[in-house]
């Protein structure tokens, strides 16, 4: 044992001389093709530098692979961004379209509320309470756009109610068709005045009608203006049907709505009336006034400033007078005034 451990130090110590003597071989030798670069410093480099180059390469990668996980969430909150503005933009567009479908409507109004000569308000249509009990409507608009009870709601089709509750920003529309509504009508070519009232279910009938008069089926119904609150003329529904009351001298006219109550978007409140034409402002200036321009008339008189007509001279031999001396009676130049001629007495003959 003692042996092997003798041999084992003398290689080792062997192996230690000659490492030193390499040592010193290499720094004593210098490469000159590597410019003059001592042999123990090539060696150096040649035992770290792969080393060295996997560690840089293991940098390398961990520093790609953080930049590209923070450039990653960069990118995916940028996306983020861009794809909110992409919803804004496309709901901005819907908006627009659905403004584009609106104006024809909005035109239609318009030309309603000049054809019948009323003043209304547009409102849109929030929500529907049609029932067999109830036929009501929610429009948003209340006593903030001067909506008030008893108002009429109408359509370019017709009559459609009237408002029964005004809130702040909303209100609530009775329908024509409601049971409790009711309007006065005028029927056909004949003006036949009557009472209409609603059945629900989108229904509305006009009793007491004396079975004598002449109603035709398809003959149209209009607001007479009679109750003081539907404007008159406003289309109310067509007659398609007729029936006998029970004490048989009246009869029953049904009606069916000018208006399709179940698909209103917008409606007309009727505010007040349109002012006559003749007072309404066109350019600043009423008609009345444009009609007072154009009529032709004569210039303002205006009195002659003193001098502004020349003297006449007086006569040779006249004697002047001072200024402002009043002419002498029958001389309006100073004279002397004519003497008066006798009087031419006629005497009767014989």
């Amino acid at each position: 044992m003692e042996h092997l451990i003798e041999r084992k130090r003398n290689k080792m110590f062997l192996s230690a001389l000659l490492l030193g003597q390499l040592m010193l071989l290499g720094y004593q030798v210098r490469r000159p093709d590597a410019g003059g670069v001592r042999l123990v410093r090539l060696w150096s480099i040649e035992a770290i530098l792969p080393a060295e180059r996997v560690s840089d390469r293991i940098v390398n990668e961990t520093r790609t692979l953080f930049h590209g996980y923070v450039g990653l969430r960069e990118v995916n909150r940028q996306n983020q961004q861009l794809q909110a503005q992409v919803a804004a933009l496309r709901l901005e567009n819907q908006h627009l379209v659905e403004g584009v479908r609106e104006l024809p409507a909005l035109e239609t109004l318009l030309g309603f509320q000049r054809a019948y000569g009323i003043k209304t308000v547009a409102a849109p249509v929030i929500s529907s309470g049609i029932t067999a009990d109830a036929q009501t409507l929610y429009l948003d608009g209340g006593s903030n756009a001067g909506f008030a009870r008893n108002m009429p709601v109408v359509n370019p089709s017709g009559l459609v109610g009237k408002l029964t509750q005004v809130l702040g920003s909303s209100s609530q529309v009775m329908l024509i068709t409601d049971s409790q509504s009711g309007a006065g009508v005028l029927i056909g070519d004949q003006r036949i005045h009557g009472i209409a009232t609603g059945l629900g279910a989108g229904r509305i009938e006009i009793r007491d009608v004396l079975k004598d008069e002449p109603v035709a089926i398809g003959a149209a119904v209009v607001t007479s203006g009679d109750d003081q609150v539907f404007p008159k003329g406003i289309p109310v529904g067509t007659v398609t049907g007729m029936r006998a009351s029970t004490d048989g001298i009246f009869r029953v006219v049904e009606l069916r709505p000018a208006v399709d109550l179940g698909r209103l978007e917008q409606v007309l409140v009727v505010t007040g009336a349109l002012p006559p034409p003749d007072q309404q402002a066109v350019d600043g200036a009423t008609a009345a006034a444009i009609r007072q321009a154009l009529l032709p008339s004569l210039p303002a008189f205006s009195a002659p400033t003193p001098g502004a007509f020349p003297q006449p001279a007086p006569p040779a031999g006249a004697t002047p007078l001072p200024p402002n001396t009043p002419p002498a009676e029958g001389d309006a130049l100073g004279g002397a005034a004519p003497k008066p001629k006798p009087p031419v007495i006629v005497h009767p003959h014989g």
